[in-house]
């Protein structure tokens, strides 16, 4: 019974509507309850997305703090549901309205045209899988590797990557989704570079069709290529701004092979548990009706209730176990950590410096390192 309990509270949290919660229950978890059950369930672990009461100063200091970051690119809703990520409840006009407040200028900043977008029709989810490589943070040391489902609009995967020109990288990450989604897509997408050959050969071995892949030009690739779009609105020029500042400020020097290194070592995984919250966030974020005929709803939910909006279901694809661990055991080769990384991690261990939760944190540990570096222990 706890267990179930758990499975509607963190449903309930990342903004799914009651009958989404029943159809995700049923679906993903082989959880059976009726409407009447759930309601009565969420009366009674007192979970009420109406007539909530809430600390605004609290609110506000969330909202501060979500906003002294690559955050500070997004609009009240995206912030509206960070915070019900969270297990913050808030009307979302008093969102609006402390946004206004607390960021002013971000607000009318926002207020942009919107670009003219091309039909795109496909029959369901696994239907086709789009992947590309992100290359705004790409000067700085972090690369960016992503695939969306071209009907839900679910983010399969996005990863930072030493490299998303190297093809065991890409492949591993295709791989690790096919493992956890329990089969792969009816037809791969990717642009024309080189570091697609091995997934692509790999997609077309589970397929048993070299159709199955397609090489397309960057534009033809439109849904990855639109949400990258939105990643560097609302994510990506933040980061963007600040390694550029480090770079003016003399902190950083890219051509410098061991600040590369240690600005990678420092960076990375605050920059990946970003893009995981990145992707969980838009997974479970509400896509509003538009004019141009896009499926309205939670990509998560749109790609696990297909029938619901209209699309078919059972499109993905069973790939037999002996041929996923072949793949993974002999057709993909992961990097090794350098020597660089074990030399900051041995500096930082030796002088006892935190892994870094903030940006802020990881500034001042790669400050630290640089300076052991130079001047040594």
């Amino acid at each position: 019974m706890a267990d179930v309990e758990e499975k509607i509270e963190y449903l309930f949290y990342k903004g799914y509507t009651y009958e989404e919660i029943v159809g995700l229950l049923s679906v993903e978890y082989g959880t059976q309850i009726s409407l009447s059950t759930l309601k009565r369930k969420l009366k009674d672990m007192n979970l009420s997305r109406k007539n909530v009461t809430f600390d605004i100063n609290f609110v506000r200091q969330v909202i501060e703090e979500l906003l002294d970051g690559p955050n500070c690119c997004v609009g009240y809703r995206s912030v509206w549901h960070c915070l019900k990520l969270r297990g913050i409840i808030v009307p979302r006009l008093v969102i609006q309205q402390l946004m206004q407040e607390i960021d002013p200028e971000g607000v009318q900043a926002r207020k942009a045209h919107r670009l003219q977008r091309r039909q795109y029709h496909s029959p369901g989810p696994n239907s086709v899988w789009h992947a590309d490589g992100y290359d705004k943070l790409k000067p700085y040391g972090f690369p960016i590797h992503g695939c969306i489902d071209g009907f839900s609009r679910k983010v399969i995967w996005l990863y930072v990557t030493r490299s998303n020109n190297y093809p065991d990288n890409i492949a591993a990450y295709y791989l690790d989704s096919v493992k956890e989604l329990g089969g792969c897509p009816r037809k791969l997408n990717t642009d024309l570079g080189t570091e697609n050959g091995t997934m692509a050969g790999i997609h077309c071995f589970f397929m048993n069709n070299e159709d199955s892949h397609q090489y397309v030009a960057s534009p033809k690739n439109q849904r990855i290529e639109a949400w990258w779009s939105f990643l560097r609105k609302n994510w990506s020029n933040w980061w963007i701004n600040f390694f550029k500042d480090l770079i003016e400020r003399e902190i950083l020097n890219t051509s410098d092979p061991i600040q590369r290194e240690c600005i990678w070592f420092c960076f990375s995984n605050l920059i990946q548990a970003s893009l995981n919250e990145v992707k969980e966030s838009w997974n479970t974020h509400y896509i509003r009706k538009s004019r141009h005929d896009t499926i309205c709803g939670r990509p998560n939910a749109i790609y696990s209730l297909p029938e619901a909006h209209g699309g078919v279901g059972g499109l993905i694809v069973d790939v037999p176990d002996n041929e996923l661990e072949y793949a993974i055991e002999h057709l993909v080769e992961k990097e090794d950590e350098n020597e660089y990384h074990d030399y900051f991690k041995y500096v930082a261990d030796t002088l006892n410096l935190n892994v870094p939760s903030h940006w802020r944190e990881a500034l001042q540990l790669y400050q630290n390192l640089i300076s052991v570096a130079v001047n040594g222990l």
